[in-house]
């Protein structure tokens, strides 16, 4: 679930209240105060070799016009062990705190300090740490669109309680394929470097996404489903992939997460819960009545990819180009330059004798839509 829609989702819970029983229309003074609530957004990897990142954000009122996230900055953030170890996190930019790569120890409790820049301090429960099992696999089916599903087994049997996110990635062409670049003023033929036919884009999840074993004789996790791909969708067109990551959270996170996921998502119900039913381990140190929204698990990380190409599905459309080409004279004293005015074009080809065929860039480059022509490491 990206940032900005954790905001947007806990801000509406936070203003339920206000709401619930209005019968007429009315400003009320919640709505113009600055609900600058801190929210606290990521968890303790206790995995070996593991970073944890840590995302700061506020809340806005809703008479905010800007619906950008309120990133904090200048903060100070620790992992704290319950032995008095700290371990530092660095800001990265935006609110995004990140620590360097750790080996906690898994026997010990851990909880996150923060202090912001006004010199307010927050701090969350100490929590155990989880041991997450594996995924056993990634399966999907193809009922119009794809739904990709997944399966794990924890053999301790003391998990129970799991949250996943996602990253998708896919591969998509330019509408036309050439062979060439423009650089400056001149056109280069294309190696893999600086390739413009071919490119990779990557969304994360933006669902809350919880699962539970609890009322099974096995702790074992079955056809859970993941994500969806509407049917036609350019995702794909030519080559697609899903990485999944787990992890095992406690019975009072996949409560939190649940009321929140009802929030969310049930939009029938959105106002039918208060703000006292989300209950985090976020507390402030400074204003014991200040609400902070969040919850710290700690736990280590496990992942699965799944690849799924365009020759697998059926009746996936991959819809029609209507890009044309223009074909402008070609400099007679140097067949390499390039020079017409237009920065909307591109060269395509050469066009015999003595022309240039040029194409919109949005037709013949990819990376113009927002994607990478750098094939993933991962990719195969």
């Amino acid at each position: 679930m990206t940032q900005q829609n954790i905001l947007k989702y806990f801000f509406v819970i936070s203003i339920s209240m206000v709401f619930a029983y209005c019968v007429k229309q009315y400003n009320p003074p919640v709505l113009q105060a600055k609900n600058n609530y801190l929210v606290v957004d990521g968890f303790i990897n206790s995995g070996s070799n593991s970073v944890t990142a840590i995302i700061l954000n506020r809340t806005r009122s809703i008479s905010d016009s800007v619906t950008a996230t309120n990133p904090e900055l200048n903060a100070s953030v620790q992992i704290v062990s319950d032995d008095g170890s700290a371990y530092p996190l660095s800001e990265t930019g935006n609110g995004n705190y990140q620590s360097a790569v750790l080996n906690l120890d898994n026997s010990k409790k851990y909880q996150v300090k923060i202090t912001t820049s006004n010199g307010h301090k927050y701090s969350s429960e100490l929590v155990a740490c989880t041991k997450t099992p594996s995924v056993d696999s990634l399966t999907w089916q193809q009922t119009n669109g794809v739904n990709i599903f997944l399966f794990a087994h924890d053999p301790s049997n003391s998990t129970h309680y799991y949250k996943w996110d996602y990253t998708e990635t896919w591969e998509y062409k330019s509408p036309l394929q050439g062979s060439f670049v423009v650089k400056g003023d001149h056109i280069f033929v294309a190696d893999a470097t600086d390739q413009i036919d071919s490119c990779w884009q990557s969304d994360l999840s933006t669902n809350i996404l919880t699962g539970s074993s609890i009322v099974l004789a096995d702790d074992v996790i079955n056809n859970a489903p993941i994500a969806t791909i509407p049917q036609n969708d350019e995702k794909i067109f030519v080559r697609y992939s899903i990485l999944v990551r787990q992890r095992g959270i406690t019975a009072d996170a996949y409560k939190y997460w649940g009321i929140v996921q009802k929030n969310s998502q049930d939009r029938g119900g959105l106002f039918d819960l208060q703000p006292g039913q989300l209950v985090g381990n976020i507390h402030s140190e400074t204003d014991l009545t200040e609400p902070v929204i969040g919850f710290i698990n700690a736990s280590s990380e496990t992942n699965e990819r799944l690849f799924i190409d365009h020759r697998e599905v059926t009746d996936w459309n991959v819809g029609s180009d209507t890009c044309a080409n223009l074909t402008i004279d070609q400099d007679p004293d140097d067949f390499s330059h390039y020079y017409y005015t237009d920065p909307d074009y591109t060269f395509f080809h050469y066009v015999s004798p003595s022309g240039l065929a040029i194409a919109q860039k949005i037709c013949l480059d990819c990376t113009v839509r927002g994607g990478t022509n750098q094939r993933p490491t991962f990719w195969r």
